[in-house]
Formats: C-alpha cells, structure tokens, sequence
C-alpha cells in the first residue's frame, strides 16, 4: 500500500530535525558488505509509482545535460508513459506530475528580485490568490422590479457579553514555529536487503528552497537544499563507498548541474542515515533526480531513483 505523501514528509521533517538513536551492529566497524541487484520496479509491491521514477530519472538527467530542450525533453517522455495501457494508475500520475511542472514552469514576474522575496505567479491577482471571486446570479430577462421595503426597526441593545478568548493553536509536535517549508519529492525511493535482517529500506528525500535555517548550514536565497534519509539504518559510514547523486535542471533559467549528497556530522550521526546537498540552482522551476547508493555502518545499499519538483522563489 502506498505511503502517503503527508507520511513521508513527517518522517523526512523528524530525521533532520533530531537525531533518533539506532542499536549500531555488532559488526558496524567491518567494511560494509556490497549491495544486491536492485529488485525491477515492476516487482515492487505495494510501490506502483516506482516504474515511471527509473523511466523518467534518466530522461532528467538527459535534459541536464540538454536544459534547453529540458522542457520538450521532460514533458515528451511523462505523455509517452501517461498513455501506456500496461503502466499502473500511480505511475501514470507521477508521469502526468513531472507533465504538469514541466509545462508550467515557474516564471519570475517583472519588478521582483530572483530569491529576494516570495511572490505569486504571473497573472494571479492576490485578492483572488485563494480562488476565484464569487459571482453574482445572472437576473432573469422578465424579472419585475420590487420596491425596496423600509428596513425594520433596531432591535433594543441587548446586554454586552464579552466574547470568551479564543484557544491557543496547537503547536505541531516535534516541529519549530519557523521550520521552512519543505517540497517532498513525488515517490520514495527503496533499498532491497538494506535494513536490518535483510530487509526492504524506504527512503523519503524532500527539498528546502532558501533562504532557510535547515539543514545547516542552510540554503541561501537562491540556493536548494535535498535531504535524503534512509529509514530504520544505523548511522552513515565515515567514507561514502560510491556517491548519491543529485541531477537537476532549472526549466525557468536553463541552468543545470549535479552534486553529491554527503553526510554531516551534526545530522542523525546514529542513525538513520541521512544525506545532504545544497546547490546553486538558482531561481525558477527545478526538477531534480536523486540516485546512487548509501553507505551505512553496516552494509552498501543501492537505492531507486525518485524525482522532486522545487519552486525556487
């Protein structure tokens, strides 16, 4: 059954936010063992999304490599999967999500500076930002006027009653009042034989557009950060065997590269395992895979592929 997205995020949020202690293995100091074959999306269960993430994470990477055609690129290959019958219904919408950033890609309004401040999309007028106006009932052609009737008399003034004070809002547990919002990535990926006694890890990666405080040191205005975190593993191993990559394109700007998430210190040292990048995207639309393998105390683990849309402003 898939995990919903509100889960994941939680998950993702807690692991940067506080560091959980993990029982490390009693061989955690051996070289970690090398990782099996990936298991075929489409042997998955319960994760139908996963056949569109390791289709589409290459044509990313593609577009990377092409970012001015990243847009026809992007949106050519998500139409291609959307329409294959054989395709599941959660893959098919993951393809139609990478459809919809590409072709609607964030634009920078004239008059407002690129990561400066948050701002809406061209075209939106903010007295409607939540929707659109109520408009009025059309009036019927043969509708007959009615005289206005004088209005009825004011009631006597009753008794002022103060109003009881309203209930402070509930903080969300675990969370900071000025956490950054966070753009979770469309899928987790998975990992086979990688947790304990051999089994399946899930592993939600999310994205922070800065300015923001987390994870440190903090992503800058025009700068995103990706956190990767490897549920139910012990800590990273001091030496990252073979690199978790990060590829991204800016579909506002053209702009593109790749980095390697790393582990830091001061983040969940004990497990689970977490990795982290920040990246001069710059301002606009990103779309972003994140691929490779981890390396945790105690074993090599090769993850899927899994795609995330940023909006930098």
């Amino acid at each position: 059954m898939f995990i919903a997205r509100n889960l994941i995020s939680a998950f993702a949020a807690a692991a940067v936010a506080s560091s959980a202690a993990v029982t490390l293995s009693p061989n955690a100091s051996a070289d970690p063992a090398a990782p099996p074959p990936p298991i075929p999306a489409q042997q998955i269960p319960g994760l139908p999304g996963l056949p569109a993430l390791t289709e589409l994470s290459p044509i990313i990477q593609q577009a990377a490599g092409n970012p001015e055609q990243a847009t026809q690129l992007l949106m050519a290959a998500a139409q291609a999967f959307s329409r294959d019958p054989s395709a599941p219904e959660q893959s098919k919408s993951v393809a139609e999500s990478v459809n919809q950033t590409a072709s609607t890609a964030h634009v920078v309004p004239p008059g407002v500076e690129p990561g400066a401040q948050a701002h809406l999309p061209t075209g939106i007028d903010p007295v409607h930002a939540a929707g659109p106006a109520p408009e009025s009932a059309p009036v019927p052609a043969n509708a007959v006027p009615v005289a206005a009737s004088a209005p009825p008399a004011a009631p006597a003034p009753a008794a002022t009653v103060p109003a009881p004070a309203p209930a402070p809002e509930a903080a969300a547990p675990g969370f900071s009042p000025d956490a950054p919002p966070t753009q979770d990535f469309m899928y987790p990926s998975i990992s086979n034989n990688c947790g304990a006694g051999d089994g399946n890890v899930l592993a939600p990666a999310l994205s922070v557009a800065g300015p923001a405080k987390i994870p440190a040191p903090g992503p800058k205005a025009g700068q995103t950060a990706y956190v990767f975190t490897a549920m139910g593993t012990p800590g990273p191993a001091d030496v990252q065997k073979l690199p978790l990559n990060v590829t991204w394109v800016n579909l506002t700007s053209g702009k593109s590269g790749s980095a390697t998430l790393k582990p830091s210190a001061d983040i969940n040292p004990q497990g689970p395992t977490t990795l982290t990048a920040i990246v001069d995207t710059g301002s606009g639309s990103i779309m972003s895979t994140i691929f490779g393998q981890v390396t945790t105390k105690d074993k090599q683990c090769q993850f899927m592929p899994t795609i995330g849309s940023t909006v930098v402003p």
